[in-house]
């Protein structure tokens, strides 16, 4: 008994670790979220360089996340987070002094390169840690879900900090970042790793990685809740580009718009909370609530934006909150825990693809009309939610058929 309380205090202990790491290296950019653009421009970038320069980031953690993600799940998950976590510290020092646009790029690929070394592992730890101090696996559903929130609280904290920093410097919010992803850094040091390694079954290491994936992805539960996953992620994502000029068009002031992002940050902090007491409803209510919000509010903008209406953005932010944490939960369920930094780098990786093209045709559509912005996103978005949800019922008929059947042969 005295060996099993022992282990448990040490898996409490590694987690409490693990949620510092996690809420700690989530938020470092949001000191310079808000004024990033601005320093941009003070070296002599035009919306062209910063496109440029967000292209080359994204190509690069696109490139790298599913080879770290199996890195780090067949050697040491451990490792990869703390020189991520440390890399990334570093590179904001150094992008912090930046003079031109090749510095920024260079800023941004190592950005990348750091960023897809710790992409999953925190997850991986949360889900492993949590299971071992309550195997029901309630611990941790719950767990997901008030990490998101401590995480939404802690950035729309560092975002309103990060507007009083500006006014001291701009390349100050840059370093800024180096504070909480260095202290991320130190206390992911002291968290132990899991043993459970993912399987070899293929000397070359690329077509064992393939092999690795493909068989995840072959299965039909894990495919549908890793659809479901990104499209969660990314079904609030591409819009935040028309939120301000939208504020613009229906005539708040500029000194007044700044507000409505700290709206939409706490709106996050709500969806997440609320999200809380919805553990217990099934995946595909979970689901399917949020989604129906946004593609309700979306209509209204639609139909008639105004001075009044505009603010129903901020439901894109509760939204957010609602859906990020409970979506991820039944894809790590479905998972084994060797493999759970791959199947979360597939899902990040996903989530990039749908949001490269997307993100371009909704500014795209937004430039001719910003109300058409919104259009372009409930095209996409909803028959793809639609057959997600066909997809998730499917799978809990298939459950409930399976638990009745258990319960017959047990009487």
């Amino acid at each position: 008994m005295t060996h099993k309380n022992e282990g448990s205090k040490m898996y409490k202990r590694n987690l409490r670790r693990i949620i510092w790491e996690t809420v700690l290296t989530s938020i470092g950019a949001g000191f310079s979220i808000s004024v990033v653009t601005l320093f941009w421009n003070s070296i002599g970038m035009n919306q062209t360089d910063i496109g440029l320069t967000q292209m080359m980031f994204t190509i690069v953690i696109f490139a790298l996340d599913i080879p770290m993600g199996y890195i780090a799940d067949r050697f040491n998950r451990k490792v990869l987070n703390v020189v991520g976590d440390l890399g990334v510290a570093i590179t904001f020092v150094v992008y912090a002094f930046a003079q031109n646009m090749y510095m920024a790029i260079l800023s941004e690929c190592l950005l990348g390169l750091f960023m897809a070394m710790t992409n999953g592992v925190d997850q991986s730890f949360i889900k492993y840690n949590c299971n071992k101090i309550d195997p029901s696996g309630d611990l941790f559903r719950k767990t997901n879900i008030r990490v998101h929130t401590a995480r939404y609280i802690s950035l729309l904290v560092v975002v309103v900090l990060g507007g009083f920093i500006a006014k001291i410097s701009l390349r100050l919010t840059l370093g800024m970042s180096f504070f909480p992803y260095f202290i991320g850094g130190i206390i992911a040091i002291g968290i132990k790793d899991f043993d459970n390694k993912v399987e070899v079954k293929h000397h070359n290491p690329i077509k064992d990685m393939a092999i690795n994936v493909k068989e995840f992805v072959k299965d039909s539960k894990v495919r549908t809740f890793l659809f479901s996953y990104i499209l969660g992620k990314e079904l609030t994502h591409s819009q935040i580009w028309v939120f301000t000029p939208l504020l613009v068009m229906v005539g708040v002031p500029m000194e007044i718009v700044s507000f409505g992002w700290v709206i939409n940050y706490a709106m996050q902090i709500v969806g997440s909370k609320l999200s809380e007491k919805t553990i217990i409803f099934k995946t595909s209510n979970k689901f399917a609530i949020p989604v129906i919000i946004e593609m309700l509010w979306m209509t209204i903008l639609v139909l008639n934006t105004n001075i009044v209406t505009v603010w129903l953005f901020g439901l894109n932010g509760f939204v957010h909150g609602l859906i990020e944490g409970s979506m991820v939960t039944p894809l790590q369920e479905s998972t084994k825990d060797e493999v759970q930094t791959s199947v979360l780098s597939v899902a990040s990786t996903g989530a990039r693809i749908l949001y490269i093209p997307l993100v371009y045709i909704v500014n795209y559509l937004g430039n001719i009309k910003l109300q058409l912005a919104l259009v372009g996103v409930i095209i996409v978005f909803l028959p793809m939610t639609l057959l997600a949800y066909k997809q998730i019922k499917k799978i809990e008929k298939v459950n409930q058929i399976k638990t009745l059947g258990d319960g017959i042969n047990k009487e």
